[in-house]
């Protein structure tokens, strides 16, 4: 009888352990959350790596995959009953001053400098820095009901651009972040960084549920980080290989020659 019920107990510690683990998992991942994706999607599949980024991008330019993601990120869809076709707007400017209008919450500030420190490193045509003289992009947080009056209520966060399809390219960007709907820390960094990159000129969106982990642009994006690809289509945009301006085609065609040039 003392065997059995040692036995018995045993399994039931083991029961315990399996249930309190299962509730730790489950808990992680909804911790942060409120529509099923947690901690555990706040990284992209694919992290960057600077120590690699200049080969990578190289090398994927050569890529037809890559080219339709460069494609899909940087061009936006025509917009309903447009007859210009859609097309690459991108700073031109040599410093890009980022400000924040309100508090968007503990750490935002300090997250928003730490994204403009990796653009600049993404990149060297364009020097973006979070400050409030002269500003060219703006960011501001609003109460859920001002944001519904302004934008909508069918998105957490949008951006208005102001620019030229040549020269100069970009002039103005507007973000606006709808505060009351993003209802944590790591969600209010996930819609940042998402309407972040449309404002450098990324006017695309991924839609597929096998690119929720790929880029910040998936259209519902949890990610916090941009992704080795993101960085490489950053890096190549703001380069002399595109211009504003670029159709869909040209960019492709500039794509397959930067991929064949000499270092």
């Amino acid at each position: 009888m003392r065997f059995i019920a040692r036995i018995a107990t045993g399994l039931l510690v083991l029961l315990v352990l399996a249930a309190a683990l299962y509730g730790a998992v489950t808990a992680l991942r909804w911790a942060d959350g409120r529509d099923g994706f947690g901690l555990l999607d706040r990284r992209p599949e694919q992290p960057l790596a600077f120590s690699s980024l200049n080969r990578y991008t190289k090398e994927a330019a050569g890529k037809a995959s890559f080219r339709r993601y460069f494609t899909t990120m940087v061009v936006p869809q025509q917009a309903s009953g447009s007859t210009e076709p859609a097309a690459v707007t991108k700073w031109e400017r040599r410093r890009v001053v980022v400000k924040l209008l309100n508090d968007g919450g503990p750490g935002v500030e300090a997250y928003l400098r730490r994204l403009v420190a990796r653009l600049n490193r993404m990149q060297g045509e364009v020097r973006f820095a979070v400050g409030d003289s002269a500003p060219r992009i703006t960011i501001r947080f609003l109460s859920h009901g001002a944001y519904t009056r302004s934008i909508g209520d069918d998105s957490v966060g949008s951006t208005r651009t102001q620019y030229f399809l040549t020269s100069p390219g970009l002039i103005r960007a507007s973000i606006a972040i709808d505060a009351g709907r993003n209802g944590t820390p790591g969600q209010v960094k996930a819609t940042l960084i998402h309407e972040l990159t449309h404002a450098i000129g990324c006017g695309g969106h991924f839609s597929s549920p096998s690119d929720r982990r790929r880029s910040v642009l998936y259209e519902s994006s949890q990610i916090t980080a941009w992704s080795q690809n993101d960085a490489a289509v950053i890096r190549i945009l703001y380069s002399p290989w595109i211009k504003p301006g670029m159709t869909a085609e040209q960019v492709q065609v500039s794509l397959r020659r930067y991929a064949r040039s000499r270092d």
